[in-house]
This record gives structure tokens, sequence and C-alpha cells, in this order.
């Protein structure tokens, strides 16, 4: 189940018309929000859906981004993550087996603007978590 909905989706987008694939696209963002949140704590109701609505919030903001991401992209799958250049006439695919300082070149798995959501909103699990302070109840 999609953390945000095909309407939510529309008006993010608006005044731009949502793509064809967009139920497919807000699952499979949601699935890469749900990667991101291993190990997260946050209370949930009977079907494993957040239950308080700031936290769902989040979640469905980070999916839209995320699903935005993928759009813009033209990768749902994470296929071309190594691909630095891509024809279509006559197909001619790149991959980047160069390296930065850190090794090969790669597209970003996730959307910038989805790990910063969940970032700001303290539910990534990131830190630590003590008795005196954590941002969502469980």
């Amino acid at each position: 189940m999609a953390y945000a909905t095909e309407a939510e989706f529309a008006d993010f987008l608006a005044p731009d018309p949502p793509p064809a694939q967009t139920r497919r696209l807000l699952e499979t963002a949601s699935d890469l929000i749900d990667e991101l949140l291993v190990g997260a704590v946050y209370a949930v109701d009977s079907q494993g859906s957040p239950s308080d609505p700031a936290v769902a919030d989040t979640f469905a903001k980070a999916v839209i981004y995320q699903a935005q991401y993928m759009a813009a992209t033209g990768d749902e799958t994470g296929a071309n993550a190594n691909v630095s250049s891509m024809s279509q006439g006559g197909l001619s695919i790149t991959r980047s087996v160069g390296s930065g300082s850190k090794g090969a070149v790669r597209t970003p798995r996730y959307s910038e603007n989805a790990v910063g959501v969940l970032r700001t909103a303290g539910v990534l699990p990131i830190s630590a978590r003590t008795d005196r302070w954590w941002p969502w109840p469980c």
C-alpha cells in the first residue's frame, strides 16, 4: 500500500499532469521509502500504517518526492543507476565505470528531497534512541 494517493500526487504536480504509471510509481516509491525506514520507530494502526497524522503526512510527502524523482529520471527500477549516457535511436548505452574519489559514479537511488523530508522530521533511524527524547511516540 502506498503512503500517498494518486490525487495527492496529481495535486503536487499541478499544473503538470501526472504520468500514466502514477499508481506503480507511488507503490515503488513507498517500497523505497520503507527501505530508508528500516529501524525507524513509530506507532502503527492495525494495518501497519502510521497512526500519527504527522508521521503519515511526512511519509506521504517523501513518497511524492520519490515518485517525482523516479518519473523525472525515467528509471523506476534502478537499472539506469550507473548509466552516464544513453541514446534512443540506434540504442547506445554507456555504463559509468569511471571513478571519482569514492568509486564508481552512480545516479542516487533515493530522491534528496525525500531523504531531506524524513531527516527533518526525525524519522530516519540514524541516531540512537534515548529515553529522554524521541520525535514520534510509540
